[in-house]
């Protein structure tokens, strides 16, 4: 077995493969091969005259405290039925997640199908998304609603960058990023849509139709309640599932997991409440360069790491350190190392991709 990034020479045998596994509605998977295809990265598990396995790696630009880095959201993972429990998803991801690590990217996520698959590996949970379901009423919408223009990309942004800005972590949304949702939003026989009151922006979202549910995500608005009554009055009827940034009330659901890829590249973007350095001994089986004892010189610029002979004053995994440092579950880890309490989790997370 071989494994091979697509040179783009192999579109129809990927797009077959990915309808055999997943099956998405025709619509949508024209739309990923036509959009995403072209840009992202496959990594292939070849056996023959065929691809066995293959890893989708679809690039976003994130932001991370005050720095921006090039990130991959993995997707798509599959294994053919004859070759699963063989090892081949294991191979096919230590050599994603070491790739990544030569390009200095400080972490890959993605949405897990079974959590269980991605624990092993040291991918760790750092996103709930909050979910509603509400039914759509009878009733006029007051101000006016219209699909997203090129016009509006500029109006767009400055609003939801508004709104995104007090995050740690968020997906980088400009111009390029908006023309991309609206046509995933079209594939799914939805749009992006533009609320507007008295002549100003209050609300935008991302809808898709399944059946006879709406979908909602990348949902801002200025006042929840408005923007709930807003989305209720434009599919009346309709059963609609809303995960959006402004909705706060609704059942949390574990969503975005995340797995350091290279420690020193993550380590400068956390801050710390006052200098300090500690000895800390990390250990990660399927990336070398993040395994072994480092120094680790904190302040409120950020981190650096290097090499240290020094006796360590603790030892973890890289998800131990990722549950402590994105501070999600992380509190039996900062028990038993105190001295990382002193840096600034990197809590707020915001991630609403989903392929």
């Amino acid at each position: 077995m071989e494994l091979v990034y697509d040179d783009k020479s192999h579109r129809d045998l990927i797009f077959q493969m990915y309808q055999d596994v997943f099956k998405d509605p025709e619509k949508f998977a024209e739309y990923y091969f036509d959009v995403i295809y072209p840009k992202n990265q496959v990594l292939m598990a070849w056996d023959g005259s065929r691809p066995k396995g293959m890893i989708h790696l679809n690039p976003y630009r994130m932001k991370i405290s005050d720095k921006e880095f090039d990130a991959h959201y993995i997707v798509a993972v599959a294994t053919r039925k004859e070759m699963r429990r063989k090892g081949v998803m294991r191979k096919m991801l230590c050599r994603v997640l070491n790739d990544m690590a030569e390009r200095n990217e400080p972490f890959t996520y993605l949405i897990p199908a079974d959590k269980a698959y991605y624990e092993p590996f040291d991918f760790v949970f750092v996103m709930d998304w909050t979910e509603t379901e509400i039914t759509g009423e009878e009733g006029a919408v007051t101000g006016s609603l219209e699909p997203f223009r090129e016009d509006d990309t500029q109006e767009v942004l400055r609003f939801l960058n508004r709104q995104i800005r007090s995050y740690d972590i968020y997906t980088v949304i400009n111009p390029d990023y908006l023309k991309q949702a609206a046509k995933e939003a079209k594939s799914q026989d939805g749009d992006l849509m533009v609320f507007r009151e008295h002549g100003e922006i209050a609300g935008v979202f991302v809808y898709g139709k399944e059946k006879d549910t709406i979908y909602v995500r990348l949902g801002f608005g200025t006042e929840e309640k408005r923007f709930l009554e807003m989305i209720s009055r434009t599919f009346p009827g309709s059963k609609i599932e809303i995960s959006a940034g402004c909705v706060k009330r609704g059942s949390k659901v574990p969503k975005i997991m995340f797995r350091i890829t290279s420690l020193e590249a993550l380590c400068r973007c956390l801050r710390s409440r006052k200098k300090i350095e500690f000895v800390l001994t990390v250990t990660d089986p399927v990336i070398g360069k993040n395994n072994g004892t480092f120094l680790f010189s904190a302040s409120k610029d950020g981190t650096e790491i290097c090499p240290s002979s020094k006796k360590a004053e603790g030892e973890l995994s890289i998800g131990d350190f990722s549950k402590a440092v994105f501070g999600y579950s992380g509190e039996d880890v900062l028990e038993r190392h105190p001295f990382l309490r002193e840096l600034i989790p990197l809590d707020a997370v915001y991630i609403t991709e989903e392929v």
